[in-house]
């Protein structure tokens, strides 16, 4: 999806600005969305947009734009599911965070101590030994608010791991091969000095909550609805997928991978395995209007929930 020019972002902010008094709040939403996919076809660009809104008094979704299913070509609508990548994030951040709220973790633990007895019996390993000392000394608050200085699997000259995760095909990648190529990096800097965007400490933090959810399990046993969504039936499209099978069997919009760095045009998405998601940094699935809702159940007034 391509950025809109800041003429057409103008053009939106006045049309939500002059037309919501007078119009209902969905369908001034339903004209930008129809706006932005009519940009992106001036220029050149193939756009989908479905949008989801929950406030205390509305919620609704719209969709516009049309996707190639299968050689098929149709419109999207408000009932397809989507990938909502670093999305996730935030899910996976609750689910610690309710682990703190439940007396198991302090966020002034280090992320280690939590980690590393699951981590050496489901892969050999641990935080000191893949990511040196200092990155050990991570507390579970830091690498939460991306300040442990843990490097990551998309940060490197070319982005070699992703190409060759999205370019191998229908193949399974374990979460510890993302954890193990970002170990070959660089920290960031040492706990705390410093803000650095990682999706592979977000990684770690799935395997501290598959730590406590299944001590004597491998990850692949996390059930993050479970352990992140109180009431699941509010958002009941949301999936967290794990590494098998294809992400056919819960996306239904096709969506594509393209990097310029990788030379060979555009990856189907939906025609390779859910492990090519990152597990817990990435694997959200569903409708926007369920996103939505769990964002408001999150944020919004605690009296509207």
């Amino acid at each position: 999806v391509s950025v809109p020019s800041p003429s057409l972002a103008m053009k939106v902010l006045s049309t939500l600005a002059v037309t919501t008094s007078a119009r209902s709040l969905q369908s001034v939403f339903q004209q930008v969305v129809n706006e932005v996919v009519a940009w992106g076809k001036a220029n050149g660009d193939d756009v989908a947009i479905q949008l989801g809104w929950v406030s205390k008094d509305q919620s609704f979704s719209v969709a516009s734009g049309e996707v190639t299913d299968r050689l098929v070509r149709r419109a999207v609508t408000t009932q397809d599911t989507w990938l909502y990548g670093s999305g996730t994030k935030p899910v996976t951040a609750v689910a610690v965070m309710r682990l703190v709220d439940a007396g198991v973790i302090n966020l002034n633990d280090t992320l280690a101590e939590h980690v590393d007895p699951f981590l050496r019996r489901d892969n050999g390993t641990t935080v000191a030994e893949l990511f040196g000392d200092n990155v050990a000394q991570a507390t579970v608050g830091q690498v939460v608010r991306m300040a442990g200085g843990v490097p990551d699997f998309e940060d490197s000259i070319g982005d070699p791991f992703d190409r060759e995760v999205f370019q191998a095909g229908y193949k399974e990648w374990p979460v510890y091969s993302f954890i193990r190529f970002s170990a070959q990096q660089k920290p960031y800097c040492n706990p705390g000095k410093c803000t650095a965007y990682s999706s592979t400490g977000y990684e770690l933090l799935g395997l501290l909550v598959a730590a406590h959810q299944h001590p004597t399990g491998t990850y692949t046993d996390l059930n993050l609805t479970l352990a992140a969504l109180p009431d699941p039936t509010r958002m009941p499209s949301l999936q967290f997928l794990g590494e098998h099978g294809p992400l056919a069997q819960a996306l239904t919009t096709p969506g594509q991978a393209v990097n310029p760095a990788w030379g060979s045009g555009n990856v189907v998405v939906q025609d390779q395995t859910a492990s090519i998601l990152g597990w817990t940094c990435g694997n959200m699935v569903g409708r926007a209007q369920d996103v939505a809702q769990f964002f408001w159940d999150l944020l919004g007034p605690s009296d509207s929930r």
